[in-house]
């Protein structure tokens, strides 16, 4: 079902300045300025690049991708929207001929790849055709220049979690982060938001080895900024844990060894402690809180999923129904497919949540504040419908 969007650009004849000089001697006609005809009609439908991994170890991800791109394709109201999918297969050198191939073919604008380094491909070949990249990466290093990252970036969800907890008077915070990409994204973002403030917790900074033993790492930070025992300084009001997984858990158990009072400190975390069900039922977490989007909304885009596939989609798949979804609105409202447009400070509907896109090319989440519990996640704190000026860019 796809119809044509006729774009009508109409043009205004050049304005003409009379002298007002004292009267000259006579001067030939001026010639009639002709009116300029309007450009064509854009014919056919509007075609936007979709690049995805749907080869090697990262294709089940690819194809839960493409699947969710084509079902907000469905639910749009955007008939004249053509997706070019392209097989990036995990690997910057063929992401660079995919986006090639789909450029030569007409696409106006990119959506994806899904890795920083095959974003960073990408982006030149993109810019030479003037088209704006809009990938599914969450590396904020690669964004800029025509790149947005659509991706949920560890720095919005400390933000968001170190928010929170100023709002609960905790003061005395403490960071405990892997020796790893992830750990390195967030202890910087942690002297980010900390530091600007003068803040002392901007160095109360634990860092353990990704992988073997976190035992020494955790117990000399509970040394140097404070756990119970004789002689150590004031127990932290909130210590977080920038980590996932088996790993996460084990630092929680020994934070629990040493004898932390989880009566007295609390403990925070990013969205990965919800991409993992064994976390988020451990009791060594019961009661932490961390900033991740609404469970309600990706209940219900889960459900939706299921409904057309069959099959219960990677948590990446929102992405690309959001990355659609947002090329598809423009396209409704009769808007260009350009930076201006993109920049929207009222931001788009996202599946799990509103976001919008900043001038450096990072996406910027609503995030609810969840909290661990037996019966499963409870909302403390609901992620915002829209942005009110308490969201405003920073």
């Amino acid at each position: 079902m796809v119809l044509t969007l006729l774009l009508l650009v109409g043009c205004v004849p050049a304005k003409q300045t009379t002298p007002t000089a004292p009267p000259q001697p006579p001067r030939p006609p001026e010639p009639k300025v002709q009116p300029l005809l309007p450009p064509p009609v854009v014919e056919g439908p509007r075609k936007v690049a979709l690049l995805l991994p749907l080869s090697g170890n990262a294709a089940p991800i690819g194809q839960d991708m493409l699947d969710a791109a084509h079902l907000a394709l469905f639910e749009s109201d955007a008939s004249d929207l053509l997706l070019l999918p392209r097989d990036t297969a995990s690997d910057p050198q063929t992401a660079k001929r995919a986006a090639a191939d789909a450029l030569a073919a007409g696409a106006e604008l990119v959506l994806g790849p899904l890795f920083a380094a095959s974003t960073s491909a990408v982006a030149p070949l993109a810019r030479e055709r003037g088209a704006l990249v809009l990938s599914f990466s969450n590396d904020a290093a690669v964004a800029g220049n025509g790149v947005f990252v659509l991706g949920f970036r560890p720095e919005e969800q400390i933000a968001r979690i170190l928010a929170h907890a100023r709002e609960q008077g905790w003061r005395r915070l403490g960071l405990l982060a892997p020796a790893d990409a992830y750990g390195t994204v967030a202890v910087a973002a942690w002297r980010r938001e900390l530091g600007g403030r003068g803040d002392p917790a901007a160095e109360a900074i634990g860092v353990y080895p990704a992988s073997g033993d976190p035992t020494a790492a955790v117990r000399a930070f509970l040394e140097r900024h404070g756990g119970r025992g004789e002689g150590r300084p004031p127990e932290l009001d909130a210590i977080l844990l920038a980590d996932g997984g088996l790993r996460l858990r084990q630092v929680a158990a020994l934070l629990a060894f040493f004898d932390l009072d989880r009566a007295r400190t609390r403990l925070l975390g990013t969205r990965l402690w919800a991409d993992d069900p064994a976390v988020l039922r451990d009791p060594a977490l019961e009661g932490g809180r961390f900033a991740a989007p609404d469970p309600t909304a990706e209940a219900a885009f889960r459900e939706r999923f299921r409904a057309a596939f069959g099959r219960e989609p990677v948590p990446l798949a929102a992405l690309a129904f959001d990355g659609v979804r947002l090329v598809a609105t423009l396209l409704a409202a009769g808007r260009p497919l350009a930076e201006e447009a993109l920049l929207d400070p009222r931001g788009f509907p996202g599946v799990l949540g509103p976001f919008r896109l900043r001038p450096e090319g990072v996406a910027e989440h609503a995030l609810a504040i969840l909290q661990t519990s037996r019966e499963g996640p409870v909302v403390v704190e609901p992620a915002p419908a829209r942005f009110p000026p308490a969201l405003a860019r920073r």
